[in-house]
């Protein structure tokens, strides 16, 4: 093994290019303890998945949005980077996605095309590869949700970063979710709609209030058969519901959790100290959004006009208050906002590509040529990304 490494080192030393040097495809070399077959014939795969429930509603669109995956799918593959490649497996995932998930107001049709790197190990000689890819990047057609990371309540997100940009396409940092994004449409309106102060504390109280509603619907349909697996039922659920407030409150939430522990304390295995715990667990919970919901509203009401109409600024670690508000630009928040409702044209077909989004298995601004460690998976995916010929053809791919 050491002989062909130095065999390499000592055939660029005197000048030997790449392409002088022939080895066997077979030929196994190791790296940071891993056994790789970096010469072995390059293997490409390709997939196609249909939502059945697309497929029986939209059997034109979905025809037609099949050709246009086959058309990303067919850009990538004819690349010359892939044309011809070695030491790596080239896996092409086409998806037509359901729409039970997807925005309700929304007609156009999600769908997706995933281009997965897996580098050729060697086990017992021969080559393998891992279940899960070493570099992948998943091209994401009308699905506008894929710009935002995780919601912080209901559509409202933490505004993501715009971190750089090469005409026509703008990179992004959502900050909730680790990998990068680069994103292009063809209009020119804003990506994002920030959130007032106002809208955020009454998405929270309605949210709160909807919470109330339903706890006090549960308790008034509670049977007088209480047995200790729905007392432990009765306990999951209230983890739950308190997971939620402390979100916004974990103060509130670490003195409700207090006092839930302090009714069980005076409970006991009989039936009817079962039943009462139960009332107990329903009454804190019913309490814990009835004070999330007054504090918020005294919030509100401590805000001048200016303030309710300014756009919101969140931080999880807040704990002055039940939203999670900061002043503007404080350290360690961010500004929310919505998706552009009108950024997808609800006037065109189902199957008209009007957004593309592409998620990267890297991190914002992080090249994959950052990374220490052999891995052919890496360098192919970080020459994707300086292709800027590859992503002109891409954005072609959208419908004028």
């Amino acid at each position: 093994m050491r002989a062909i490494l130095l065999f390499i080192l000592l055939s660029f030393f005197y000048g030997l290019s790449a392409q002088d040097i022939q080895f066997p495809e077979d030929t196994i070399m190791e790296s940071d303890g891993q056994f790789f077959m970096p010469f072995s014939a390059g293997v490409k795969e390709k997939s196609l998945k249909v939502a059945t429930d697309v497929a029986r509603m939209r059997p034109s669109q979905v025809s037609i949005l099949k050709r246009k995956l086959s058309a990303c799918t067919a850009l990538f593959s004819n690349d010359s980077l892939f044309n011809p490649f070695s030491g790596l497996k080239l896996v092409f995932k086409e998806e037509i996605n359901s729409l039970d998930w997807f925005n309700e107001m929304a007609k156009w049709i999600p769908s997706s095309v995933e281009i997965s790197l897996y580098t050729t190990l060697s086990k017992d000689s021969m080559p393998y590869w891992e279940t899960t890819p070493d570099a992948w990047i998943t091209v994401h057609f009308n699905n506008p949700a894929k710009l935002v990371g995780n919601p912080v309540i209901n559509d409202i997100y933490i505004e993501p970063v715009q971190t750089d940009s090469w005409q026509p396409w703008t990179e992004f940092d959502r900050i909730s979710v680790p990998n990068r994004v680069t994103a292009v449409k063809r209009n020119e309106l804003p990506w994002f709609e920030p959130v007032t102060r106002e809208d955020f504390i009454l998405t929270l109280i309605t949210f709160f209030q909807g919470s109330i509603e339903k706890a006090e619907k549960k308790a008034g349909q509670t049977s007088g058969n209480l047995n200790a697996i729905s007392r432990n039922t009765e306990r999951q659920n209230y983890a739950v519901e308190l997971e939620k407030i402390r979100k916004f409150d974990p103060a509130l939430a670490e003195k409700l959790m207090e006092a839930y522990l302090e009714a069980e304390k005076s409970g006991t295995t009989e039936i009817q100290d079962q039943k009462s715990n139960s009332l107990v667990d329903k009454n804190i919970m019913l309490n814990t959004w009835r004070e999330a919901v007054r504090k918020l509203k005294a919030e509100m009401n401590a805000m001048s006009p200016v303030e309710l109409k300014s756009q919101a600024w969140w931080s999880d670690t807040e704990n002055s208050n039940v939203s999670g508000l900061t002043p503007s630009g404080y350290s360690g928040s961010r500004p929310l906002v919505r998706l552009n409702k009108n950024l997808m044209d609800k006037a065109k077909p189902g199957s008209s590509i009007q957004l593309i989004i592409a998620e990267w298995s890297m991190l914002p601004g992080l090249d994959f040529t950052d990374i220490t460690g052999y891995n052919l998976a890496y360098d192919k995916i970080s020459q994707l990304g300086k292709n800027l010929r590859l992503w002109q053809q891409i954005y072609d791919l959208i419908d004028p």
